[in-house]
């Protein structure tokens, strides 16, 4: 248990939810990938710790209907922050600003895909709101299942997190920022069961960080292919890895992983052994779904629990 940090919580702030919202497909999705030292999740709701402005801070979100039926979301801060940034943090970590009936139009006669859409409407991309811990948490996903995923990025956290402020009594640590990780370093990364060559991106991305060559504001601004470019730059981050960042680290609706093992199981089930023989085929076939390609990941992925 992490040692607990009492400050002043800020009241609870309500955000209006759109009326596809599906609370059950967002904790389905969260529940998996929970890293317990950072992250809470439960049936309705969802805590955790996050770097803002080089400062630790805790949050808490939770899913509620009024009695006129209306559905929103309950959010609350420690230390408090602002109504209107609480709320700016949780729509961008659900994406909530989206129009999704867009994306369902568009693909709704989609042979392959709209009936999967149709069967979840309502899901979202769920982005990481500091892009350093999702660069970092996707290279430790590299080639792994998601619970050996989360118990490398658990073991890290532990080894050189920070407590992080109490929300809802609940106690957790802080993802340790790139000076950290660069303290470690190789040898100290590989005392928590990391490979050399996870290690050794890890320090190169935390180096890349705080050279400036990873700026998050200028890859979120670039063109995609300027963003994929960078990323790939980095030690460690090949294709699958800078698109997966751009996807979930970076909110990029387009970001698509064609060399994903999923997404080509996925589409060996749902078009054929024959679509899915190579990346070309499969980036082909998914054509028609830009720009709604990680929307279009998302669903896929999804996929495969009915399989």
């Amino acid at each position: 248990m992490a040692p607990r940090i009492r400050r002043d919580a800020s009241p609870m702030t309500s955000i209006p939810l759109p009326t596809d919202f599906d609370v059950r497909e967002l904790m389905s999705f969260l529940q998996p990938r929970a890293v317990p030292a950072i992250e809470r999740v439960s049936d309705r709701g969802y805590a955790r710790s996050l770097r803002l402005d080089g400062r630790s801070v805790s949050v808490s979100l939770a899913s509620e209907t009024t009695r006129a039926g209306r559905r929103h979301l309950t959010t609350r801060s420690n230390p408090a922050l602002a109504p209107h940034r609480i709320r700016r943090l949780a729509r961008r970590l659900l994406d909530l600003d989206t129009e999704l009936a867009v994306f369902r139009r568009q693909v709704g006669r989609d042979p392959m895909l709209g009936p999967l859409v149709a069967i979840r409407p309502g899901l979202r991309l769920t982005c990481y709101l500091d892009p350093f811990e999702g660069t970092v948490r996707a290279i430790l996903g590299q080639q792994v299942s998601l619970a050996a995923a989360r118990t490398m990025t658990d073991r890290l956290v532990r080894l050189v997190g920070a407590p992080a402020p109490t929300v809802d009594d609940i106690g957790l640590l802080a993802f340790p920022p790139p000076e950290s990780i660069l303290t470690v370093g190789v040898a100290g990364l590989r005392g928590i069961g990391l490979t050399g060559a996870k290690a050794a991106a890890l320090v190169a991305v935390s180096d890349a960080v705080l050279r400036g060559h990873l700026d998050w504001r200028w890859l979120r601004r670039a063109t995609p292919e300027a963003t994929q470019t960078r990323l790939e730059s980095v030690r460690g981050i090949g294709p699958w890895t800078a698109a997966y960042v751009r996807m979930r680290a970076l909110g990029d609706r387009d970001a698509f992983l064609p060399t994903d093992l999923g997404i080509v199981k996925a589409f060996a089930r749902l078009a054929g052994p024959a679509a899915a023989r190579s990346p070309e085929r499969i980036l082909a076939r998914a054509e028609p779904w830009r720009p709604w390609r990680a929307y279009a990941t998302l669903h896929l992925w999804r996929s495969l629990a009915e399989s």
